[in-house]
């Protein structure tokens, strides 16, 4: 009888032991796929987001070249003085010292009441990194009523991840080092987007360039 007790006993501690381990076994295996599944989840926003900062970027450099082409239309007279005037300042016609686009200007561009493009140049800006604060919120893009992303986003607005940044430089092949100059026919144009998503701990970054020339160039 005894030893009838001590095999019921044992037979017990084995089914218990048993059911331990095929939950562990179950708990490994959930706790993979989550891991999985996570990773899978973290991949597929940070593709997405990469798509998404690609055309961001895109559309600036399509925005750039509009001011470009717009200066052209609206100053025909003077290409020279006006094609790479700022915020097509009518100014820039017979003036040998016109408001241009700035070399090495790092600019917010945004859509004015008449549907142009326009550059405005940030202030009090420490470090032009995501990381930085006031860059965020100068340079942080929103979505409009029509889903439309736009600088000149209110609180209202949705605000995505992204910030957006038009970086120019000047071309001069015939004396590269003295700046923007009336020699200058080209400019380097630089569409940066940042951001922070759950893909990375790093700020991630879409950088696309072109260089626009005056049609003398």
């Amino acid at each position: 009888m005894e030893k009838e007790k001590i095999m019921k006993k044992s037979k017990k501690a084995t089914g218990i032991a048993e059911a331990m381990v095929v939950m562990m076994v179950i708990l490994t295996g959930v706790t993979g796929m989550y891991k999985i599944y996570s990773a899978s989840v973290r991949l597929e926003a940070g593709t997405t987001n990469k798509i998404k900062a690609i055309q961001i970027a895109k559309e600036w450099m399509e925005a750039i070249t509009s001011i470009r082409n717009t200066n052209w239309i609206l100053f025909g007279s003077d290409y020279k003085n006006c094609w790479n005037t700022l915020n097509y300042d009518s100014w820039c016609i017979s003036n040998t010292s016109p408001v241009k686009i700035a070399e090495n200007g790092k600019y917010i561009i945004y859509k004015d009441t008449n549907n142009r493009w326009k550059l405005h140049l940030p202030t009090g800006i420490g470090s032009y990194e995501y990381s930085d604060t006031d860059y965020r919120n100068q340079f942080r893009i929103g979505i409009d009523n029509d889903w439309f992303y736009t600088a000149t986003w209110t609180t209202t607005n949705l605000k995505p991840i992204f910030t957006r940044e038009i970086q120019v430089n000047y071309l001069d092949t015939s004396n590269p080092t003295d700046g923007a100059d009336s020699n200058d026919e080209k400019i380097r144009v630089k569409s940066i987007v940042q951001w922070v998503d759950a893909s990375s701990n790093n700020t991630r970054r879409v950088e696309l360039e072109t260089i626009l020339s005056n049609w003398e160039g």
